[in-house]
């Protein structure tokens, strides 16, 4: 009998150690968020959610890249703080504790690479609801002379609203910045910081249903900038499903968002020249290359590299 006992007294802490060791690893269950940072245009990538919307058309994005902007050689900005609000229950959420990152960022360099900023913890199945970091100095090199730029006070704090994201995986939290529209000349060597940033989740899912890739000419990056649609099926005299730039600074590369699987066609044009009449757009191009593709078919993620 008390060899009995003694046997159902191992199994009992036996059990009890294991029930607490799992009810441990569950209240302690996190997930990882980094935060990267990557050039882009509002409406690029995937569940974006741009923090301003321009009002001129995808071609007109083009008109801002005003010649000026060219000759820039850096934009670095410092970032003072970063904080995330969060919620794990009923509620509008709690902000965690501001971390002090005071890190200077080139936004030019992200052109060319993304940058790894921060990461942190958040328990599985939180709610992010919004993210804010701070500006405190900002500072443009053209033609290998530096000027400060302004930065007007209510712009220095940037709050990214409206997420509403559950965590339920690691995962990256992509900033675009789109540097080129962030930053106004004001007068003769006088600018002005407005940061234009969207944002998207990057999780297992981020490629699924995505057609992206590369342009090359003549093996290397284009030099010049180049337009590219996207149409459904080969009717290419139809309206386009995405039509837009690919400026220089993107060494070709493009994303054309998610979609269903299918045939579809994508043209690239070059040799562009625009005219501006007030608010309308007209544009003249050379037809450069065009592939007709089935999407989806052995593969949910759709990469073309395309050459002329």
């Amino acid at each position: 009998m008390k060899k009995v006992l003694l046997i159902f007294a191992v199994v009992l802490i036996l059990v009890v150690m294991f029930s607490c060791t799992q009810i441990s690893e569950m209240l302690s269950s996190k997930a990882k968020v980094s935060v990267v940072l990557t050039t882009g245009t509002e409406g690029e990538g995937d569940t974006t959610k741009p923090q301003e919307y321009s009002d001129v058309s995808t071609l007109g994005n083009f008109r801002n890249e005003v010649p000026w902007i060219k000759d820039i050689q850096k934009l670095e900005v410092k970032v003072s703080k970063f904080s995330y609000k969060y919620s794990t229950g009923p509620g509008e959420g709690k902000w965690a504790t501001p971390t002090s990152v005071d890190q200077v960022i080139d936004l030019v360099s992200l052109d060319s690479t993304d940058i790894s900023w921060l990461t942190f913890d958040i328990p599985k199945g939180a709610v992010i609801v919004a993210l804010a970091f701070e500006v405190t100095q900002a500072t443009v090199t053209i033609n290998d002379q530096s000027y400060p730029v302004t930065i007007p006070s209510g712009k220095a704090k940037i709050v990214l609203k409206n997420m509403n994201w559950a965590i339920n995986e690691d995962g990256e939290i992509a900033l675009s910045i789109d540097w080129t529209r962030s930053i106004i000349k004001t007068g003769t060597d006088s600018y002005m910081l407005v940061p234009r940033i969207a944002y998207r989740w990057r999780g297992a899912l981020k490629d699924l249903w995505a057609i992206e890739g590369r342009i090359t000419h003549n093996g290397t990056a284009p030099t010049e900038p180049l337009l590219i649609g996207l149409y459904n099926g080969t009717d290419t005299t139809a309206t386009p499903l995405v039509l837009k730039m690919i400026p220089v600074r993107r060494e070709g590369n493009f994303y054309l968002g998610k979609h269903k699987p299918g045939e579809y066609t994508v043209v690239v044009w070059n040799n562009l020249t625009f005219t501006y009449e007030g608010t309308d757009v007209s544009f003249n191009a050379t037809e450069a290359t065009r592939t007709t593709f089935d999407h989806g078919k052995t593969n949910a993620t759709t990469k073309l590299k395309l050459t002329y």
